[in-house]
């Protein structure tokens, strides 16, 4: 096995033994040096990878959104249907509490290193959606006065804007009740 192939093995048993550690005893309880046993590497090798355990969850939740949007890919349905449908399914198995998603924030906006490497998964996360947003276009589902670009910058707008207000009031309403009523609205204003 060459070095590459290594690395993304490494990679993957690190954010795989997070997500069953996660799953079974909570973001919270969840140590870095317990990701790093239940993968069988020193502590130290999960900073080769990840600068925080808020940075491994950030990532994990673009790949999980990811997961959902393309195990509906390529159903026959609306675009903005099956995307909407894919957010619902997600935020109904969403990973963190809202203590847990403000420390994300908190990591986001207090580490350069962090907030840099979010924008630019969030930069990729823009692109892949924009792809699914113009096929949505090109079948006359979607407007096509606006940029797929600009729709995808505004859904991720809107998913975070969500998920913050969600994190700072959780009381007034339960997250995926929040996410369905305002991609609700996107997704009115979106269509043609």
């Amino acid at each position: 096995m060459n070095r590459e192939a290594k690395k993304k093995l490494t990679r993957s048993r690190l954010t795989e033994a997070a997500v069953t550690l996660f799953e079974r005893q909570g973001y919270e309880a969840t140590t870095v040096q317990m990701i790093a046993d239940a993968a069988s590497v020193a502590k130290g090798t999960f900073f080769n990878y990840f600068s925080s355990k808020e940075e491994l969850i950030l990532e994990l939740q673009g790949l999980l959104l990811a997961r959902e949007i393309e195990s509906r890919r390529g159903l026959p349905g609306a675009v903005l249907d099956d995307l909407r449908q894919s957010l619902m399914d997600y935020c109904h198995s969403y990973p963190m509490s809202p203590s847990v998603t403000r420390a994300v924030f908190q990591g986001i906006y207090g580490s350069p290193n962090v907030g840099r490497a979010q924008a630019e998964r969030s930069k990729q996360f823009r692109h892949y959606l924009a792809s699914i947003l113009e096929l949505g276009q090109q079948r006359g589902e979607i407007r096509a006065d606006i940029d797929a670009e600009d729709l995808a910058r505004v859904a991720i707008q809107t998913y975070y804007g969500v998920l913050m207000s969600w994190a700072l009031d959780p009381e007034t309403a339960p997250l995926p009740e929040r996410m369905d009523l305002a991609f609700g609205l996107f997704v009115r204003s979106a269509g043609s």
